[in-house]
């Protein structure tokens, strides 16, 4: 794909509506977080402060986002805090333009710097830095300073109270939606015809599950107790899955109908087992355990064609699965009901699952970033030159005192690749395009000389914006600028006189931007090669980890988040990479390849993973297939090791090893040797095999195209 290609794609991407991310009641409720105060300044004749609190609602609200309840007061409840210091110190700073200066500079680069963190931690420094942007164009004294911070901070919090209202009622309402999807994803994939085979990022439900319910703010009691014990069987339940759909798939290679036919009607009836599950989480109800007893008769159905091949090592590995799976979903029958009647029992706070955030993280992680060679810190460089430069020209102009639009629009454009900067830059400045004549007209037809009339057309673009979503950039982009001209029509500035500067001055704040990325490149295609070497690095962890004969569930959990952390970022890179204008198809021939043979690899893996899992569960020793297994996992994890440092310098994988030679010799050893754990070997033979073919067309791919062309610095 050309450069012009890839950024017409980009073009058509940002005109396409996306409501994945969008919720109605959440964008209403968010609407009604910023009409009460403007309700509030307006009745009581002050709307400075009206302008102020919907300034600090909208930003709250852009942090009320999915997750628990205690992880959403955390985010509101920064971000609050965040713009009325941010507020608060821009009108104490106002009367002096060094003082200003430095103090914008100070919240960029702050900002900039907490993207290492993740994009929702940097969004609170967004917001302040916002905030200190626009507000410090506001004529107050300095006096003033503490009732605008606590204006601003008081209107986020009432923002944060609704989206919390439901607290008392349904304490754990988040946890138990994304269970419940979670819970409805396993039962899709398990009635799907090859529940074996699944899509890069299938993990993400599971991800997004351990997040809310063992991430930072989780709650304690029996009803977390039960939502942990729910997401540990659907991991369980996953791989579990994954090793039947092995079964299926040979039984349906090898034309035995039986077999199939039996293994086919087990994962039916465990489907609609799991949506069982999936509902009652969702209704807030009793689980049904009817579908049990189908599980059960499937079960023993399966369990009786199998013994009708007792030389059939897939059989016997299917009744293994088949018993692992069925005892799990017992489990799960009986934890669900506590959790999803949670708020008519007592709770009663205990430790659950021993996972803790270190205050020392952040810190570390911020540390390790303050480096030149460190794409967040070059971001934050970059931003604070350009929000800083922009802020003190715009007050060198005619009409200082609306100069600041610049220095926000770059602020809000300005992201760490270009690919991502340009989408931004051109949906934003279509959308303000339009934004800006639907906004003036609005005004114009609608509120002219009628302040609770342009309230409702703030309340009706806010809804717009939150219901957009950040997916839906082009149109976020038409609300946000209408909004932006009503509210400032509501502060006596007129619409019609701002229309026009506003769209040139976003013209050259999306110019800016783009040309510092361009100055000072920053073309994700350089940063590829790392996020590469990370999957394959914690794909390596992930396969010495299951193959450990030590029980360590925490090591291994570790493990497996990790690896769905790695395979998102590299995916999100490789897409980025994708959508660059500039030469770069070495990088992305390599990205590509190792992409689809590291998913076939973690999907071999994932066999392995499973029948440790299953050995486990029916107290058969596991010691003897690892350390059969040992010799070839030590090859691997020297190969992958490899693969990792050929990725990150460009050149073929040098040290890597034959792996089917390996592979053979795995296979020779099972053979004259078989261990207890014979019912499993046949699988994990095939596993190793698969595992083999992907880790030497990895390096295949490396010797012929990444020592062609290394990868150019960023």
């Amino acid at each position: 794909m050309s450069g012009l290609q890839a950024v017409a794609v980009m073009f058509r991407k940002s005109l396409r509506l996306d409501f994945s991310q969008s919720d109605p009641v959440v964008a209403a409720r968010n609407a009604f977080g910023v009409a009460i105060p403007l309700l509030l300044g307006v009745a009581l004749g002050n709307v400075p402060m009206a302008v102020f609190g919907a300034v600090g609602a909208l930003f709250a609200s852009f942090a009320d986002r999915p997750g628990s309840y205690r992880l959403r007061l955390a985010r509101m409840g920064g971000t609050s805090a965040a713009v009325g210091i941010g507020g608060g110190l821009s009108v104490l700073c106002g009367r002096s333009v060094p003082l200003s200066l430095l103090l914008v500079a100070v919240f960029a680069f702050t900002t900039g710097m907490l993207l290492s963190l993740g994009i929702n931690v940097a969004q609170v420094g967004i917001a302040a830095t916002a905030v200190a942007i626009v507000l410090n164009r506001f004529p107050l004294p300095p006096a003033a300073a503490l009732q605008v911070a606590a204006v601003v901070a008081a209107a986020g919090l009432v923002q944060s109270l609704l989206a919390l209202a439901g607290w008392p009622l349904h304490r754990h309402a988040p946890e138990r939606a994304v269970l419940a999807d979670l819970y409805a994803g396993l039962a899709g994939r398990t009635r799907s015809e090859h529940p074996k085979m699944t899509a890069p990022g299938a993990g993400v439900l599971l991800e997004k599950a351990r997040a809310t319910i063992t991430g930072f703010g989780h709650g304690h009691g029996p009803s977390m107790m039960s939502y942990r014990g729910l997401l540990d069987e659907g991991e369980r339940i996953r791989l579990e899955v994954m090793a039947l759909g092995y079964c299926l798939e040979r039984f349906d290679r090898a034309g035995k109908a039986g077999p199939y036919d039996a293994v086919r009607r087990l994962l039916r009836e465990a489907g609609l087992a799991l949506e069982g599950v999936s509902a009652a989480l969702r209704k807030g109800a009793v689980f049904e355990d009817g579908s049990l007893a189908k599980v059960a008769e499937a079960a023993a159905r399966l369990r009786d064609v199998m013994d009708r091949h007792p030389d059939s090592p897939t059989g016997r590995f299917a009744s293994l699965h088949a018993r692992a799976l069925a005892g799990q979903l017992r489990a799960c029958a009986r934890m669900v009901t506590p959790g999803a009647v949670e708020g008519r029992v007592e709770e009663r706070a205990s430790r659950v699952g021993g996972v803790r955030i270190s205050l020392q993280a952040p810190l570390h992680i911020l540390r390790a970033n303050l480096r030149l060679d460190s794409a967040v810190a070059r971001h934050a460089i970059r931003l604070t030159v350009l929000v800083t430069a922009t802020d003190w020209l715009a007050r060198m102009l005619p009409g200082s005192d609306r100069g600041y639009w610049i220095p926000l629009m770059v602020l809000l454009l300005l992201r760490p690749d270009f690919a991502a900067t340009l989408h931004r830059t051109s949906s934003r400045l279509a959308g303000t395009f339009v934004g800006l004549g639907v906004g003036t007209a609005a005004t114009y037809l609608l509120g002219h000389g009628n302040l609770y009339a342009i309230v409702a057309l703030i309340v009706l673009f806010v809804f717009g914006v939150r219901l957009s979503g950040a997916p839906n950039a082009f149109f976020m982009g038409i609300w946000t600028a209408a909004y932006l001209v009503a509210l400032l029509d509501l502060a006596g500035i007129p619409a019609a006189s701002v229309a026009v500067p506003r769209l040139l001055d976003t013209a050259v704040a999306g110019i800016l931007a783009v040309a510092a990325t361009v100055v000072w490149p920053a073309w994700e295609r350089g940063y590829l090669p790392a996020r590469i070497a990370e999957l394959l690095s914690a794909y390596r962890r992930y396969l010495v980890a299951i193959t450990d004969p030590a029980p360590n569930k925490e090591r291994i959990d570790a493990a497996r988040v990790s690896a769905r952390l790695a395979r998102s970022n590299a995916q999100a890179s490789l897409e980025r990479t994708q959508a660059e204008p500039v030469a770069g198809q070495a990088a992305l021939f390599t990205g590509e390849g190792v992409l689809v043979q590291s998913h076939l690899l973690v999907q071999a893996a994932m066999v392995v993973d499973a029948a440790r899992l299953s050995l486990r569960a029916g107290r058969q020793p596991v010691e003897g297939l690892m350390r059969q297994l040992a010799p070839f996992i030590a090859d691997c994890a020297t190969t992958l090791e490899a693969c990792e440092a050929a990725v990150a310098s460009g050149g073929p994988a040098r040290g890597a090893v034959a792996l089917r030679n390996s592979y053979l010799a795995l296979r020779d050893t099972m053979e004259r040797d078989p261990v207890q754990a014979e019912t499993v070997q046949l699988a994990v033979l095939d596993a190793a095999d698969r595992i083999a073919n992907s880790l030497d067309t990895m390096v295949h791919l490396l010797k012929e195209r990444g020592a062609r062309q290394k990868a150019p610095a960023a």
